[in-house]
Protein backbone atom coordinates (compact mmCIF):
# COMPACT_ATOMS: atom_id res chain seq x y z
CA UNK A 1 0.00 0.00 0.00
CA UNK A 2 1.40 3.39 -0.88
CA UNK A 3 -0.16 6.61 -0.60
CA UNK A 4 0.25 9.64 -3.20
CA UNK A 5 0.49 12.89 -1.20
CA UNK A 6 0.81 16.97 -1.41
CA UNK A 7 1.79 19.34 0.70
CA UNK A 8 0.12 22.93 0.35
CA UNK A 9 1.54 26.13 -0.14
CA UNK A 10 1.48 28.85 2.68
CA UNK A 11 -0.71 29.64 4.55
CA UNK A 12 -2.68 26.54 4.18
CA UNK A 13 1.32 24.99 5.47
CA UNK A 14 1.22 26.18 8.56
CA UNK A 15 -2.30 24.38 9.72
CA UNK A 16 -1.97 21.28 7.33
CA UNK A 17 0.80 18.63 7.11
CA UNK A 18 -0.74 16.93 4.23
CA UNK A 19 -3.52 16.18 1.63
CA UNK A 20 -3.20 12.38 0.53
CA UNK A 21 -4.91 9.63 -0.67
CA UNK A 22 -4.00 5.80 -1.47
CA UNK A 23 -2.40 4.84 -4.65
CA UNK A 24 -3.85 1.13 -4.89
CA UNK A 25 -5.73 -1.21 -2.78
CA UNK A 26 -4.76 -2.19 0.86
CA UNK A 27 -3.12 -5.57 1.67
CA UNK A 28 -4.52 -6.08 4.87
CA UNK A 29 -8.24 -6.05 5.29
CA UNK A 30 -8.10 -5.18 9.03
CA UNK A 31 -5.18 -2.92 10.83
CA UNK A 32 -4.70 -0.99 14.31
CA UNK A 33 -4.56 2.64 14.00
CA UNK A 34 -2.22 3.82 16.66
CA UNK A 35 -2.88 7.29 18.01
CA UNK A 36 -0.14 9.88 17.22
CA UNK A 37 -0.69 13.69 16.94
CA UNK A 38 -2.80 15.35 14.67
CA UNK A 39 -6.36 15.12 13.51
CA UNK A 40 -7.43 13.75 9.55
CA UNK A 41 -10.87 14.56 7.70
CA UNK A 42 -11.35 12.33 5.03
CA UNK A 43 -13.94 12.20 1.54
CA UNK A 44 -15.07 8.56 0.88
CA UNK A 45 -15.59 7.97 -3.01
CA UNK A 46 -15.22 3.83 -2.26
CA UNK A 47 -16.90 1.51 0.19
CA UNK A 48 -17.80 1.85 3.70
CA UNK A 49 -14.94 1.62 6.66
CA UNK A 50 -16.08 -0.10 9.93
CA UNK A 51 -14.84 1.34 13.07
CA UNK A 52 -13.73 -0.77 16.29
CA UNK A 53 -12.82 -0.44 19.59
CA UNK A 54 -11.41 -3.59 19.62
CA UNK A 55 -10.85 -6.48 17.65
CA UNK A 56 -14.08 -8.26 19.49
CA UNK A 57 -17.33 -7.54 19.20
CA UNK A 58 -19.47 -5.05 16.73
CA UNK A 59 -18.44 -2.42 14.86
CA UNK A 60 -19.47 1.36 16.61
CA UNK A 61 -19.70 3.01 13.41
CA UNK A 62 -19.22 2.89 9.87
CA UNK A 63 -18.17 5.52 8.11
CA UNK A 64 -19.57 6.02 4.25
CA UNK A 65 -19.34 9.64 3.28
CA UNK A 66 -17.08 11.30 4.92
CA UNK A 67 -15.68 12.36 8.24
CA UNK A 68 -13.27 14.12 10.54
CA UNK A 69 -11.59 12.04 13.10
CA UNK A 70 -10.28 13.61 16.70
CA UNK A 71 -7.28 13.52 18.10
CA UNK A 72 -7.08 9.84 19.47
CA UNK A 73 -5.50 9.06 22.67
CA UNK A 74 -6.04 5.38 22.56
CA UNK A 75 -5.98 2.84 19.57
CA UNK A 76 -8.56 1.68 17.20
CA UNK A 77 -9.25 -0.67 14.79
CA UNK A 78 -10.78 -0.38 10.96
CA UNK A 79 -11.76 -2.42 8.37
CA UNK A 80 -10.65 -1.40 5.22
CA UNK A 81 -13.22 -1.82 2.29
CA UNK A 82 -12.11 -3.42 -1.12
CA UNK A 83 -13.09 -0.42 -3.05
CA UNK A 84 -10.53 1.61 -0.75
CA UNK A 85 -11.29 5.50 -2.81
CA UNK A 86 -10.85 8.65 -1.00
CA UNK A 87 -8.88 11.83 -0.47
CA UNK A 88 -7.94 13.23 2.90
CA UNK A 89 -6.38 16.00 4.83
CA UNK A 90 -4.22 15.39 7.87
CA UNK A 91 -4.14 18.51 10.20
CA UNK A 92 -1.37 20.23 12.25
CA UNK A 93 -2.43 20.06 16.09
CA UNK A 94 -4.31 23.22 16.40
CA UNK A 95 -4.49 23.71 12.42
CA UNK A 96 -7.91 22.05 11.97
CA UNK A 97 -9.74 24.71 14.60
CA UNK A 98 -10.11 27.48 11.79
CA UNK A 99 -11.70 25.02 8.86
CA UNK A 100 -14.01 23.44 11.51
CA UNK A 101 -14.88 26.26 13.99
CA UNK A 102 -15.68 24.08 16.89
CA UNK A 103 -13.97 23.20 20.24
CA UNK A 104 -11.95 20.08 18.93
CA UNK A 105 -12.32 19.00 22.76
CA UNK A 106 -15.56 17.79 21.49
CA UNK A 107 -13.75 15.27 18.87
CA UNK A 108 -11.27 13.89 21.35
CA UNK A 109 -11.49 9.70 20.44
CA UNK A 110 -14.51 10.56 18.38
CA UNK A 111 -15.30 10.39 14.87
CA UNK A 112 -17.87 13.26 13.36
CA UNK A 113 -19.62 13.16 10.15
CA UNK A 114 -18.37 16.27 8.30
CA UNK A 115 -22.28 16.93 7.44
CA UNK A 116 -22.53 17.49 11.24
CA UNK A 117 -20.14 20.09 10.97
CA UNK A 118 -20.22 21.56 7.56
CA UNK A 119 -23.65 20.88 6.53
CA UNK A 120 -24.46 21.00 3.03
CA UNK A 121 -21.16 21.74 2.16
CA UNK A 122 -19.91 18.62 2.86
CA UNK A 123 -22.02 16.86 0.48
CA UNK A 124 -21.10 19.14 -1.97
CA UNK A 125 -17.61 18.93 -1.83
CA UNK A 126 -17.87 15.68 -2.08
CA UNK A 127 -19.35 15.41 -5.47
CA UNK A 128 -16.81 18.06 -6.73
CA UNK A 129 -14.20 16.24 -5.79
CA UNK A 130 -15.68 13.07 -7.19
CA UNK A 131 -15.66 14.79 -9.97
CA UNK A 132 -12.34 15.64 -10.69
CA UNK A 133 -10.49 14.13 -13.24
CA UNK A 134 -7.24 13.16 -11.28
CA UNK A 135 -5.82 12.76 -7.71
CA UNK A 136 -3.88 15.70 -8.26
CA UNK A 137 -7.12 17.77 -9.30
CA UNK A 138 -8.67 16.92 -6.23
CA UNK A 139 -5.98 17.95 -4.17
CA UNK A 140 -5.91 21.27 -6.02
CA UNK A 141 -9.32 21.61 -5.55
CA UNK A 142 -9.24 20.62 -1.97
CA UNK A 143 -6.42 23.46 -1.29
CA UNK A 144 -9.20 26.31 -2.69
CA UNK A 145 -11.54 25.26 -0.83
CA UNK A 146 -9.82 25.17 2.24
CA UNK A 147 -8.13 28.94 1.44
CA UNK A 148 -12.01 29.58 1.12
CA UNK A 149 -12.70 28.98 4.48
CA UNK A 150 -10.10 29.84 6.38
CA UNK A 151 -10.80 32.58 8.83
CA UNK A 152 -8.37 35.13 10.39
CA UNK A 153 -6.47 33.77 13.04
CA UNK A 154 -8.45 32.94 16.13
CA UNK A 155 -7.16 34.81 18.79
CA UNK A 156 -4.65 32.62 20.71
CA UNK A 157 -4.20 30.61 18.25
CA UNK A 158 -0.49 31.19 17.63
CA UNK A 159 0.36 31.31 21.19
CA UNK A 160 -0.76 27.49 21.10
CA UNK A 161 0.70 27.09 17.64
CA UNK A 162 3.96 28.10 19.90
CA UNK A 163 3.52 25.82 22.54
CA UNK A 164 2.87 23.20 20.40
CA UNK A 165 5.61 23.29 18.05
CA UNK A 166 7.68 23.51 21.59
CA UNK A 167 6.58 20.35 22.86
CA UNK A 168 7.31 18.27 19.32
CA UNK A 169 10.25 19.88 19.69
CA UNK A 170 11.16 18.44 22.83
CA UNK A 171 9.69 15.06 22.23
CA UNK A 172 6.87 15.81 24.74
CA UNK A 173 9.18 15.80 27.26
CA UNK A 174 8.32 18.74 29.01
CA UNK A 175 6.95 20.87 31.73
CA UNK A 176 3.45 22.29 31.66
CA UNK A 177 4.92 24.47 34.37
CA UNK A 178 7.82 25.96 32.76
CA UNK A 179 5.98 26.16 29.01
CA UNK A 180 3.33 28.52 30.30
CA UNK A 181 5.72 30.84 32.07
CA UNK A 182 7.90 30.84 28.72
CA UNK A 183 5.10 31.81 26.26
CA UNK A 184 3.44 33.90 29.51
CA UNK A 185 -0.01 32.17 29.99
CA UNK A 186 -1.40 30.95 33.00
CA UNK A 187 -1.29 26.90 33.35
CA UNK A 188 -5.25 26.95 33.82
CA UNK A 189 -5.57 29.52 30.66
CA UNK A 190 -3.32 27.10 28.92
CA UNK A 191 -5.01 24.22 29.41
CA UNK A 192 -8.25 26.05 28.03
CA UNK A 193 -6.69 27.22 25.30
CA UNK A 194 -5.36 23.45 24.18
CA UNK A 195 -8.97 21.75 24.64
CA UNK A 196 -10.71 24.56 22.11
CA UNK A 197 -7.96 24.75 19.53
CA UNK A 198 -5.81 21.11 19.83
CA UNK A 199 -8.57 18.70 21.53
CA UNK A 200 -6.62 17.93 24.27
CA UNK A 201 -4.36 18.95 27.10
CA UNK A 202 -0.60 19.92 26.81
CA UNK A 203 -0.16 17.01 28.83
CA UNK A 204 -1.64 14.73 26.76
CA UNK A 205 -0.28 15.97 23.67
CA UNK A 206 3.06 15.56 25.10
CA UNK A 207 2.32 11.84 25.60
CA UNK A 208 1.07 11.39 22.33
CA UNK A 209 4.33 13.34 20.48
CA UNK A 210 6.33 10.77 23.12
CA UNK A 211 4.73 7.98 22.07
CA UNK A 212 5.00 8.88 18.17
CA UNK A 213 8.86 9.26 18.89
CA UNK A 214 9.28 6.05 20.37
CA UNK A 215 7.76 4.34 17.61
CA UNK A 216 10.07 6.50 14.89
CA UNK A 217 12.83 5.06 17.33
CA UNK A 218 12.22 1.62 16.68
CA UNK A 219 13.48 -0.61 13.96
CA UNK A 220 11.45 -3.40 12.12
CA UNK A 221 14.85 -5.29 11.65
CA UNK A 222 17.01 -4.47 14.58
CA UNK A 223 16.96 -5.98 18.20
CA UNK A 224 15.68 -3.37 20.91
CA UNK A 225 16.42 -2.62 23.84
CA UNK A 226 13.57 -1.31 26.07
CA UNK A 227 15.52 0.01 28.88
CA UNK A 228 17.38 2.27 27.37
CA UNK A 229 14.39 3.68 25.47
CA UNK A 230 12.54 4.11 28.83
CA UNK A 231 15.77 6.42 30.07
CA UNK A 232 15.95 8.00 26.64
CA UNK A 233 12.31 9.30 26.75
CA UNK A 234 12.79 10.18 30.60
CA UNK A 235 10.01 7.39 32.07
CA UNK A 236 10.31 6.85 36.02
CA UNK A 237 11.03 3.37 35.14
CA UNK A 238 10.39 0.47 33.26
CA UNK A 239 6.90 -0.43 34.67
CA UNK A 240 5.82 3.24 33.61
CA UNK A 241 7.06 3.09 30.44
CA UNK A 242 5.44 -0.73 29.73
CA UNK A 243 2.11 0.80 31.32
CA UNK A 244 2.13 4.20 28.87
CA UNK A 245 2.89 2.15 26.18
CA UNK A 246 0.16 -0.24 26.12
CA UNK A 247 -2.40 2.44 27.07
CA UNK A 248 -1.51 3.97 23.83
CA UNK A 249 -0.73 0.71 21.50
CA UNK A 250 -2.75 -1.89 22.94
CA UNK A 251 0.38 -4.36 23.31
CA UNK A 252 3.28 -4.30 25.70
CA UNK A 253 6.33 -2.87 23.97
CA UNK A 254 7.74 -6.99 23.29
CA UNK A 255 4.35 -7.73 21.56
CA UNK A 256 4.40 -5.19 19.46
CA UNK A 257 7.97 -5.74 17.88
CA UNK A 258 6.40 -9.26 17.15
CA UNK A 259 3.64 -8.04 14.88
CA UNK A 260 6.41 -5.63 13.86
CA UNK A 261 8.35 -7.81 12.69
CA UNK A 262 5.79 -10.17 11.55
CA UNK A 263 4.26 -7.15 9.31
CA UNK A 264 8.07 -6.15 8.26
CA UNK A 265 8.14 -9.86 6.89
CA UNK A 266 5.01 -10.42 4.99
CA UNK A 267 4.58 -6.23 3.96
CA UNK A 268 7.84 -4.55 4.48
CA UNK A 269 6.47 -1.30 2.93
CA UNK A 270 3.81 -1.10 5.48
CA UNK A 271 6.47 -0.46 8.38
CA UNK A 272 7.11 2.98 7.18
CA UNK A 273 3.20 3.92 8.29
CA UNK A 274 3.96 4.11 12.67
CA UNK A 275 0.52 4.20 13.30
CA UNK A 276 -0.81 0.55 10.98
CA UNK A 277 -0.36 -2.79 13.05
CA UNK A 278 -1.80 -5.99 11.28
CA UNK A 279 -4.79 -7.58 13.01
CA UNK A 280 -5.98 -10.83 12.50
Amino acid sequence: MSFISHTPSPPLSFYINSFYSPNESLPLPREKILPLPGLDLKINFGGGFQVFDTDQGEPFTTLKESWVLGLWTKSHIVDWPEDLQYVAVNFKPSGAYPFLGLPLSELQNRVVSLDAIWGSLAAELRERLYAAPTIQARFALLEQFLLARLRKSPPGLKVVQCAVAEIARQHGIVSIRELSERIGMSQKHLIVQFKQMVGSTPKELGRLYRFGDILASISPTQPVDWTLIAHQFYFHDQSHFIRDFREFSGHTPSDYLRLLHQLYAEKPDRTQYLRLLPIG
